[in-house]
């Protein structure tokens, strides 16, 4: 008889325990996903230009500027075409991708919630493609 009210409450205290987690657990996703509402945007801005293997930055920044996507960073409202160009200017700016990860992390913290640092490496990679610099850098390594 002993045991069994030993076990009893062993189980019962186990199972309020996983209990309480699982509420914990249920309200950080609600509030993961409120989050992820407000840059759904952006975050399908970044899947179009990431997810296209052969992206060129002349064909995207046609289509973009028939979007009436407006996008907020900094305070400033900008438009998909404007962010395009915002961006493709910082890439052929920046020396290598460090000095552009320090732009994104001043532009926006959006950035750094929305991609892993393997994604804007792809991002400063797929801007790059067809800049003078990647094409004199491909040239030499070609040589």
């Amino acid at each position: 008889m002993k045991n069994l009210i030993l076990t009893f409450i062993i189980l019962v205290y186990s199972v309020s325990l996983t209990a309480q987690d699982y509420a914990v657990v249920l309200n950080a996703d609600s509030r993961n996903e409120a989050k992820n509402e407000k840059d759904s945007r952006l975050n399908k801005f970044t899947s179009d230009i990431l997810l296209n293997k052969d992206f060129k930055y002349r064909d995207f920044l046609k289509q973009s500027k028939s979007s009436k996507v407006n996008f907020r960073l900094n305070g400033n409202t900008l438009t998909e075409h404007q962010l395009t160009k915002l961006l493709r200017r910082n890439v052929r700016k920046a020396a290598n991708y460090d000095e552009f990860q320090r732009f994104l992390e001043t532009t926006s913290s959006q950035f750094d919630r929305i991609l892993t640092r393997e994604e804007m490496h792809l991002l400063y990679e797929r801007f790059q493609g067809g800049t003078f610099s990647s094409y004199m850098k491909d040239l030499a390594e070609n040589w």
